[in-house]
């Protein structure tokens, strides 16, 4: 299997954002100074692409790149991720995060996280909700199968954000909440700057380990394929470019590896995703 290598190119994010009441203070720790009390609407126009590893299902165009950013006090909006700060420091920080379960997006392409995502998306071709697809195993003649539904769900847990030096890190536990699967997800990541001056590089890696219960519910097949539980780990990249006070050139690319137990099911054809 070949992983897609697409970049995401040269996105030029119009801030329209306005302030429903600016203060001075900033949240901590973040890799950027935010401000407390500000609704952050900003709008982009880019190209790039996100790799599905499904078979049959083709690569999702990102185009228009449109984010949403509030953090108040305690309660704070991030896209579709919003959560609430229990304690919060120069060095550390706790929360407790709802956030969708992203797996989905390579099944729909109309799924609102490939409209909100870091540098964000939107592409206009939805894939049917169920569909017929051969596989073929061990040589045998392709055995026909139904690829069920997957419907939108939601994950909740704490989160720990960490600062030490010009290192940040994230740790999440989380609970799929919505009663389509209750499985569970961990993530973690640390990132840290490369470059930060005029413009910005920043490097992050990290892992995201999903149980039983969610990978079967996406990537497992009935009667044919039962998967445990999967660690991914994943790789990004992230520039950015001030070009006027409104405007801002930016890229990314984001390249995960697939565990075993999701890269083997039948239904997929890829054993990674490139953003």
């Amino acid at each position: 299997m070949r992983p897609l290598v697409t970049l995401f190119l040269a996105a030029l994010l119009a801030s329209v954002g306005q302030a429903a009441t600016a203060q001075s203070s900033c949240r901590a720790p973040s890799a950027d100074c935010v401000i407390v009390g500000k609704l952050d609407i900003n709008l982009g126009i880019g190209y790039g692409e996100r790799s599905n590893p499904i078979v049959d299902n083709s690569d999702i165009p990102l185009v228009l790149l449109p984010q949403i950013s509030y953090y108040g006090e305690r309660f704070f909006l991030e896209n579709l991720e919003f959560g609430f700060t229990l304690h919060e420091g120069p060095v550390h920080t706790f929360n407790v995060i709802a956030a969708p379960g992203y797996d989905r997006v390579f099944f729909f392409r109309d799924d609102l996280q490939n409209i909100f995502v870091s540098g964000s998306t939107l592409a206009f071709n939805v894939l049917p909700s169920e569909r017929d697809a051969v596989v073929e195993q061990g040589g045998e003649p392709g055995r026909e199968f139904v690829i069920r539904d997957r419907r939108t769900t939601y994950l909740a847990g704490p989160e720990w954000l960490f600062r030490f030096g010009d290192i940040i890190g994230q740790v999440g536990a989380l609970r799929e909440v919505t009663g389509e699967h209750d499985g569970h997800e961990v993530r973690a990541a640390v990132a840290t700057p490369v470059v930060q001056s005029t413009s910005s590089l920043v490097v992050s890696a990290g892992v995201t380990w999903k149980s039983r219960e969610l990978v079967k519910y996406y990537y497992g097949v009935d009667d044919l394929y039962e998967p445990g539980a999967a660690l991914n780990p994943f790789i990004k990249l992230g520039f950015s470019r001030p070009l006027s006070e409104r405007w801002t050139l930016g890229a990314h690319v984001h390249y995960e590896l697939l565990d075993d137990d999701i890269a083997d099911s039948p239904i997929l054809a890829e054993d990674s995703v490139t953003t």
